[in-house]
């Protein structure tokens, strides 16, 4: 693809995505090409599915028709099929943004036929996982009172599908882009280590999002956690029951940092001359160490009280990457301290319920 064409595309897909995640949209636009443009696409392509899987007014049926449309939107018959359906299901989005996505799918799709065979590969590993995590959600939840995860294991692997693969599919375009500028380079970034950053990610978004999904249904925290409290999902939509729920949102807690601690080799893979790539692993790594800490200290169980990290924190981050950016000591100074403020709050034993 020359370069013209793929900065057009790229300018295209970021048209779409500033109006979907803001911290997202901050994390691709400094990417270069044609990381970028791939790392936008293959996003959009889940945020798609998540539209879709999450909408109570989508039947279940529609629900698993649209992810096995999307399982095979390689080919051009799947993916008009994939369309025709979203552009269907418009009026049962939850919200106007969600109402905007799906209709502007066939932009997306057509977006999306612009790329080369080899990347549309990589897109398809992608989006085979995610619906296969999409597809957790509508076995283990059926909607109506909440429902839990039977096991760890579940839980485990539903943050593998998730947040996992999108990990990997980001280690695959970075290492693709320092192949194309560094030639003397032993260490791409490791699949496996971004396979545990991405579950930790993912795991973050869970605990932030915990009471919502619970009104939905959905509960993470497996049943054999909840069984140690001889609690039942339900009793999780009272908020004074936080107390009781404390220890184990500690305990994945620590399983999301103990996967975030692999961000260290995976920025010391990245060579210092790949500043937006650096840039890129830097943000999404400290917003969820932050978004950790906030979580240690909130009601994870009142919607009113859901953490989140304010806007002044995302852009006083983005103010003080440039230290960072040549300088993987700095890196992981800046992870550390993170790191030992949250680990107090998670041995605090005072939690009371309150909300920050």
């Amino acid at each position: 693809m020359e370069k013209r064409e793929r900065a057009h595309l790229s300018s295209e897909i970021k048209g779409v995505l500033k109006n979907v995640s803001r911290t997202l949209y901050l994390s691709v636009n400094i990417l270069p090409e044609p990381v970028r443009s791939a790392m936008g696409m293959g996003y959009l392509l889940c945020r798609v599915m998540d539209t879709v899987v999450d909408s109570p007014a989508i039947g279940t049926s529609e629900k698993r028709e649209l992810l096995a449309l999307m399982r095979g939107f390689h080919k051009p018959a799947n993916s008009g099929a994939a369309v025709d359906k979203a552009r269907a299901l418009v009026h049962s989005a939850a919200n106007q943004g969600e109402r905007e996505l799906l209709l502007k799918f066939g932009k997306i799709a057509a977006l999306y036929s612009r790329f080369p065979e080899h990347e549309k590969e990589l897109f398809s590993d992608l989006v085979d996982a995610v619906a296969a995590g999409m597809e957790m959600d509508l076995k283990f939840f059926p909607g109506g009172a909440p429902a839990a995860l039977p096991a760890e294991a579940d839980l485990e692997r539903y943050c593998a599908l998730i947040g996992g693969a999108p990990g990997v599919f980001w280690a695959r375009l970075y290492r693709e882009a320092i192949r194309r500028s560094t030639r003397a380079v032993s260490n791409f970034p490791s699949e496996r280590d971004a396979e545990m950053i991405g579950s930790a990610l993912q795991m973050t978004n869970i605990l932030k999002d915990m009471a919502a999904d619970l009104r939905i249904g959905r509960c993470y925290i497996p049943q054999t956690d909840l069984d140690t409290r001889n609690m039942k999902p339900a009793e999780l939509l009272d908020p004074a029951n936080m107390p009781r729920l404390r220890d184990i949102t500690v305990k994945w807690t620590a399983w999301a940092v103990d996967r975030l601690d692999q961000s260290e080799a995976f920025m010391a893979a990245i060579p210092k001359t790949e500043l937006a790539l650096r840039a890129a692993v830097i943000w999404p790594v400290y917003w969820a160490m932050d978004s950790l800490e906030q979580v240690m200290n909130s009601n994870l169980l009142d919607p009113a009280a859901r953490p989140k990290i304010r806007r002044s924190r995302v852009y006083s981050t983005i103010a003080a990457t440039p230290p960072l950016l040549l300088s993987n000591t700095a890196f992981a100074r800046g992870y550390r301290f993170r790191r030992e403020t949250l680990i107090v709050s998670m041995n605090r034993g005072d939690f009371e319920g309150r909300a920050v």
